[in-house]
């Protein structure tokens, strides 16, 4: 119930705007929209504070509780202004009860202290480096990745995880996406994420510069590059 407030109380309008300056596409599920498998039929979290308020008393918080948001000081191809969205966060959880303090931590303290769980929420972005559906969701949700760290909101749903494993070990594409579609509504369904934004990446060449091509993997690829 607390999750489904908190996804209720984010403005993702207003995020994307700040953050993104509208160049980014509201994040519904793990994956973009691009990704084989991806489930159209899930619709975002409404932003609805009187809903989220609702829920909040029915978990027994009628005047909300203190919690803390981790963030990285400085931005990144996937969050441009970590700073700026916590705070942003902060003020819509604040307007149902919530009160976040933000806390801003070096990287490499953020990321080992956030794979052994000693957080109450932190913002963190992925990217995949195949276009398969079991990139994002292996290492995110699965119940052995809370023990590696990386399923950061320490989630294990045997029921889930089954779906997750039967989607990597089949050869068969429609059976893989049937196992898909049904994790993403559990993820969904129990608002395991604050899910963010699907940024788009820019690269700014001069007119000598030649062969440069966009890395879907967020990564410099310069061997084909040439300047004049």
């Amino acid at each position: 119930l607390v999750r489904r407030a908190v996804n209720l109380a984010f403005d993702h309008a207003s995020y994307l705007s700040a953050v993104f300056d509208g160049t980014a596409t509201e994040a519904v599920l793990p994956f973009p929209p691009n990704t084989w498998g991806y489930a159209r039929n899930i619709k975002p979290w409404p932003h609805d504070v009187a809903a989220a308020k609702k829920l909040l008393a029915q978990a027994g918080y009628p005047q909300g509780f203190d919690t803390t948001v981790w963030v990285r000081p400085g931005g990144s191809m996937l969050n441009p202004n970590p700073r700026a969205g916590a705070e942003l966060l902060q003020a819509d959880l604040a307007r149902v009860g919530i009160r976040a303090k933000v806390l801003v931590l070096d990287w490499g303290e953020l990321i080992r202290r956030g794979k052994a769980g000693e957080h109450d929420m932190l913002f963190m972005g992925w990217a995949g480096d195949n276009g398969d559906p079991d990139n994002f969701l292996t290492p995110q949700f699965g119940c052995a990745a809370v023990k590696s760290g990386t399923n950061f909101a320490r989630y294990c749903d045997p029921k889930l995880d089954k779906l997750i494993s039967a989607g990597k070990a089949s050869g068969d594409i429609k059976a893989r996406t049937q196992s898909y579609l049904a994790a993403q509504k559990i993820i969904h369904d129990q608002a395991v994420w604050l899910p963010l934004a699907h940024p788009t990446l820019y690269a700014m060449t001069g007119k000598g510069v030649s062969g440069y091509r966009v890395n879907p993997f967020g990564r410099q690829d310069f061997s084909r590059v040439s300047v004049q």
